[in-house]
């Protein structure tokens, strides 16, 4: 019974930040990556997760500086199978994992604040274990799409297992975005009026 509590408290202290992912420093990092599922083995198959880890969306405007270094060569793969190089700078990226429940209400949120935004994001999924082929990652892609009735954003992939702690070290989803003269990112579930603003 104890260890099922301090289990739930992991699991908790891992979501604070209402996103999937890592949080904190060192080992800290590592038990909340864990528990939140970056590190755990996910099947390949899509599941609406939409009610799982629901802790609600951040009201926080609280984005923080981006490297242009790291986001301004993004290298994926289009559904056809092209290689393409993507940058934050041109359009933003959104950063998702296919069994993240906070990257499936935030691709909902999006859908339907659509016509609110003034720049739609490009969804670059990522999160798949070793061995994942472009075939299957698209396949997943289609069945969550129609499932949660999602907008037809564009959708690229990467298939390399160490892309989420490369380019979304925080977690998913992660947004990487051009305002003023800076690149910034923004990660975890937000309230529209954040989005919004982001993609203005």
């Amino acid at each position: 019974m104890r260890r099922t509590w301090t289990w739930m408290l992991v699991s908790l202290v891992a979501v604070l930040a209402v996103g999937c992912g890592a949080i904190g420093q060192s080992a800290g990092r590592e038990q909340a990556a864990k528990s939140s599922g970056r590190d755990r083995a996910h099947p390949l198959v899509f599941q609406n997760l939409t009610g799982a880890m629901n802790e609600g969306q951040d009201p926080r405007w609280d984005p923080r500086p981006a490297s242009s270094g790291l986001y301004g060569a993004v290298t994926v793969w289009t559904a056809s199978g092209r290689q393409e190089v993507l940058t934050a700078d041109r359009q933003p990226l959104l950063f998702a994992a296919y069994w993240c429940p906070h990257c499936q209400r935030t691709l909902q949120l999006l859908t339907s604040i659509r016509h609110r935004l003034k720049r739609m994001p490009v969804i670059v999924n990522v999160g798949y274990p070793a061995g994942t082929s472009l075939q299957t990652a698209v396949r997943i892609a289609r069945e969550e799409d129609a499932a949660l009735h999602l907008a037809p954003f564009e959708e690229v992939f990467i298939l390399t297992p160490s892309a989420g702690d490369r380019y979304a070290p925080l977690g998913y989803p992660t947004l990487v975005f051009r305002q003023g003269n800076a690149l910034w990112s923004l990660y975890g579930e937000h309230r529209a009026e954040i989005w919004i603003r982001a993609l203005s």
